[in-house]
């Protein structure tokens, strides 16, 4: 289904250095620029890649990980050769995560006829450009005046990596526009490394030494983001070094009984710190109180486990700025009965306290760890352990496994976060290795529903009350992503998401239900006026009475596809429309859209059409489902059947209605004079 990932050489070095220091203040100068070679100020077009807009050059890094805080020089050499991509590139951007550093900012364009303009620090500008749950993305940003076909674009920053030295940092190397000389150079390292690199058809490995190499690549083609993709990871060129300190006892090992090796570590480990005691038993006795059966035991202690604990996580205040300050300054790992009793704790301490009330209780349970689609989904291979970073609890429930994550503030009992959702994980066991494929929410789980109730008038305008619920996956994006908001901004955000498919609209009174707190379905109720929202033709009013769907673009766009189609997760929608139609007009000949697809199995949609003459209603029912029978995920050959499938529902969703003005009614003939006698 997914592109394999490659291991096209491994290798290992060992070094003994370590050095214990902060990590330095690079001072540069005025910057240093290499000389651009004729031909490539002449170039006209790529050579490797025919028609692509631009071209990098030259792509170069230097990795210092000689530090506790690892740091990279970067470099960049572009050549531009359509317009379009000058107007791409007249805006460049650096981003990097809140927290991080950035320094030694420079940037030079070159004309074809050599002469040249740089740029420095201070012409570089600061923003913000995501804040999703908590988490901001910063990025500098420059602006090139007057940059053309032709041109070279030079950039050079520095900036600290943000994963801890003692386990791995990566990079791609496919970028979206063909890069010709690829190198990363590694000056110093305090750890043994290991240097990977996969979805790359050839690297070059040079001078490796125990603190010193360089990996080349050459020629890189494109990578163009389709949308609903695999992961990135497993379709992107990209590279890692890998310290091998916390892992050489694995590496040691003979490869063929690695996974078993790796099973049995974390199994006893979890085995060990899950043992529950008397604490733990009289709560989870406490806790079940009343449940009578298996899911209604596991459900109590769940909910228990997401209500008791702080999850540090998710939420921040004085107080829990304490007692993660505390947590992160132990020697040893929280148990679960610390967790209990400080009632604070992160995400997988939230999940190991469930594990062990889970056991006090008298069900079979091992850790289950699985690697994020955000990273691959090609786990089972020699290396694919590396990646298994998302950890859950299993249950046995008679011969298989059950899955739970409390830790995930957001997610209900019985479902799992949509980036582990079909995702190989490893049941760790300490006798055997088992995988299992976490399963998918059904479709109903994630239901969408969009209640309107409004009134056109005769110039086609549109007003009225709306209510949206969320549930399942729909709302826990949302609620994840604005978990750290103020109301204001989640209102804007939201008017934004409205206003971007309906240009005219104004919403007014937004008010929303569970948007704090772990309790779904998310909710939101507003006022909705569209102006112009109907078309007139003459006497008649031209109108699309699915709403909510009226100006959405299209799902897929492109003609083909080079990648599979991974979707997020499963969902459906239900839409509940009622229109009173303006006095004096009424239907002329209306119909309902075309159903499509199968709604109840991979991917369709049906609609329902009525009228209420009295009240002169239209009533507009639109019900959609992709996923249905848990299929979310396609080889890139149904890509043409399943865009046309897409393309056929947005075409469904646009039907228009006709109205027409009522005719007059029709005098009754006057009575006859009666005869005179």
């Amino acid at each position: 289904m997914h592109t394999p990932v490659t291991f096209d050489r491994l290798q290992l070095n060992l070094l003994s250095l370590f050095l214990a220091c902060a990590i330095p203040t690079v001072v540069w100068g005025k910057p240093e620029w290499e000389p651009i070679p004729a031909e490539d100020l002449a170039a006209l077009e790529c050579k490797a890649y025919p028609g692509a807009s631009a071209e990098g050059l030259i792509v170069r890094q230097t990795f210092d990980a000689s530090q506790e805080e690892a740091w990279t020089e970067q470099f960049q050499r572009i050549k531009i050769y359509s317009p379009k991509a000058a107007e791409e590139r007249g805006v460049m951007n650096i981003d990097y995560s809140e927290g991080r550093k950035v320094w030694n900012l420079a940037a030079r364009v070159t004309k074809p006829d050599g002469k040249s303009t740089e740029f420095h620090k201070d012409d570089f500008h600061d923003s913000v450009v995501v804040k999703v749950g908590g988490y901001k993305l910063k990025r500098k940003t420059l602006a090139v005046p007057n940059l053309e076909a032709g041109d070279v674009v030079e950039l050079k920053w520095a900036q600290d990596s943000a994963t801890n030295v003692g386990n791995y940092y990566w990079w791609y190397c496919q970028l979206p526009i063909p890069v010709r000389h690829y190198t990363f150079s590694m000056e110093n390292s305090q750890h043994d490394y290991r240097v990977l690199w996969f979805n790359v058809a050839h690297a070059d490995l040079r001078n490796p030494t125990s603190t010193q190499m360089t990996l080349e690549m050459h020629n890189l083609p494109p990578f163009d983001e389709e949308p609903a993709m695999a992961p990135t990871r497993d379709v992107r060129g990209w590279f890692l070094v890998l310290f091998t300190s916390n892992y050489l006892r694995w590496f040691a090992k003979d490869q063929a009984g690695l996974w078993q090796e790796i099973s049995s570590y974390f199994g006893e480990e979890y085995r060990l710190l899950t043992k529950p005691n008397g604490e733990i038993k009289s709560t989870a006795k406490e806790a079940i109180t009343g449940a009578t059966t298996d899911d209604e035991k596991l459900q109590r202690l769940y909910d228990f486990c997401q209500q008791h604990v702080s999850n540090l996580d998710y939420f921040d205040s004085a107080d829990l700025q304490k007692a993660k300050k505390k947590l992160d300054d132990k020697s040893h790992p929280q148990t679960p009965e610390q967790t209990l009793r400080l009632a604070s704790g992160y995400s997988h301490h939230v999940n190991e306290l469930f594990a062990s009330l889970a056991r006090a209780t008298g069900f079979d349970v091992r850790q289950a760890r699985s690697a994020s689609r955000d990273a691959t989904l090609l786990v089972r291979n020699p290396m694919g352990w590396l990646f298994l970073d998302d950890d859950t609890v299993a249950v046995r429930r008679g011969k298989e496994w059950k899955f739970y994550a409390p830790g995930d503030y957001y997610v209900p009992c019985g479902m799992l976060k949509s980036s582990i959702e079909s995702a190989t994980c490893l049941v760790c066991d300490e006798d055997k290795v088992i995988y299992e494929n976490n399963p998918v929410s059904p479709a109903a789980n994630s239901q969408i529903t969009r209640r309107g109730r409004f009134n056109l008038d005769a110039d086609g305008d549109l007003e009225g009350d709306v209510e949206i619920t969320m549930d399942g996956h729909a709302a826990i994006r949302d609620k994840s992503n604005w978990r750290s908001w103020q109301s204001a901004e989640i209102d804007a955000e939201y008017r934004k998401r409205v206003t971007t498919q309906l240009p005219s609209a104004e919403v007014g009174d937004l008010n929303w239900e569970n948007l704090q707190g772990d309790k779904l379905p998310l909710r939101v109720h507003y006022k909705l006026k569209v102006a112009g929202y109907a078309d007139t033709a003459g006497t008649k009013i031209i109108l699309t009475p699915g709403v909510f769907k009226h100006g959405a673009a299209a799902f897929f766009t492109a003609e083909a596809r080079q990648y599979p189609i991974f979707f997020d997760h499963a969902w459906s929608e239900h839409d509940d429309i009622e229109i009173v139609l303006p006095e004096g007009y009424t239907l002329d000949g209306a119909t309902a859209p075309t159903n499509v697809g199968d709604s109840g199995g991979t991917l369709g949609v049906r609609y329902g059409v009525g009228y209420k003459g009295k009240s002169r209603t239209l009533i507009y029912k639109r019900d959609f489902a992709l996923g249905a029978n848990g299929m979310i995920a396609f080889q890139a050959v149904s890509y043409p059947a399943i865009k046309n499938l897409f393309d056929a529902i947005n075409r469904s969703d646009e039907h228009t209605i006709v109205l027409k003005p009522k005719p007059a009614p029709v005098d009754a003939p006057a009575p006859a004079a009666a005869s005179a006698k």
